[in-house]
């Protein structure tokens, strides 16, 4: 079953691949929906009934009808622009102060740094959600060095960090998240790990599935292809920059923090002589911002926004 592999890296690398393994083409790893869209049914098997005696009435047993089980609980919804996360323009991120530990590009220190940014992401995230009647799940970490020491059912790394929706955990490498333009290395850092939270979102809510849909029939490098992806890229982004400013309104960080987790990102996306499947750095950071700054749903509907906000 396909896999999704978001991946966010700094200007001029290759930043998104689709499919179960690396492969060159990918219009064939999309011709299966992600693997988090999985839904179980079930059918009740027919009652068989045997050949009547003769010295017994001739009867039938009732056949039962196969049914489906309905899951339980909360479902993702696979839609973009009118996803029910946007019905509401009042939805935002709770403010809380968040803890965090030291920040190091040691595996086991960083891992912890990031741990911690989840416990206020994952409480964040299930209220916003539950309020949509959406379903909310934590996502998995892993942490290493190197990108070259990162493997997951979507494949090897191609960047620093990328979201896979096969496993629905989020993998970073140190070495190269932290390009050191601001005064502030951990916010760059958790900058891009908001991001990758924000594609998780996208994952359980439905959006990630919806809008592989719609990458696939358009074709996937075709330019309505390339212009989805970049739509998914920087609604992450957005996402991202939602936790920055609500994680500071309640006095997790200043505000020089946390507009510097924001400044990074205008140094992320698509270089020249790549695919154009992330954005540019300016609508990179400009989607970041504007999460940062207004902490609504209905704000990051980047399926709705004009193209030349998107490119």
């Amino acid at each position: 079953m396909l896999a999704v592999l978001a991946v966010f890296g700094v200007v001029g690398t290759l930043l998104v691949a689709v499919g179960i393994s690396e492969q060159s083409s990918r219009d064939v790893a999309m011709t299966t929906p992600p693997s988090f869209t999985y839904t179980p049914h079930s059918t009740v098997p027919t009652t068989a009934t045997a050949a009547p005696s003769a010295t017994t009435a001739r009867t039938s047993a009732p056949t039962t009808a196969p049914t489906t089980v309905k899951p339980v609980g909360p479902q993702p919804v696979i839609a973009l622009g009118q996803h029910p996360m946007f019905h509401d323009d009042s939805a935002y991120l709770p403010n809380m102060d968040c803890d965090l530990p030291r920040w190091s590009t040691d595996a086991a220190t960083a891992t912890a740094f990031f741990a911690a940014a989840q416990v206020c992401l994952d409480q964040m995230w299930r209220t916003n959600l539950a309020a949509a009647n959406l379903p909310f799940s934590s996502p998995g970490l892993v942490v290493t060095e190197r990108p070259g020491e990162l493997s997951s059912p979507c494949g090897g790394a191609s960047s620093d960090a990328f979201y896979c929706s096969a496993s629905s955990t989020i993998y970073m490498s140190t070495a190269g998240l932290v390009i050191n333009n601001t005064p502030f290395p951990p916010m760059e850092a958790l900058s891009i790990y908001a991001h990758e939270y924000g594609h998780h979102v996208q994952g359980i809510t439905g959006l990630l599935q919806a809008s592989s849909n719609q990458r696939r029939g358009q074709g996937a490098m075709s330019d309505g292809g390339l212009e989805t992806s970049r739509r998914m890229e920087l609604q992450a982004s957005c996402f991202g920059g939602m936790y920055i400013g609500s994680a500071e309104a309640g006095g997790s960080w200043t505000s020089q923090e946390g507009y510097a987790a924001v400044r990074h990102n205008y140094d992320r996306g698509d270089g020249n002589g790549r695919h154009r499947d992330h954005g540019t750095p300016e609508h990179n950071g400009n989607w970041y911002n504007h999460g940062y700054s207004k902490n609504r749903n209905f704000e990051c509907n980047t399926w709705l926004a004009p193209a030349n906000e998107v490119s």
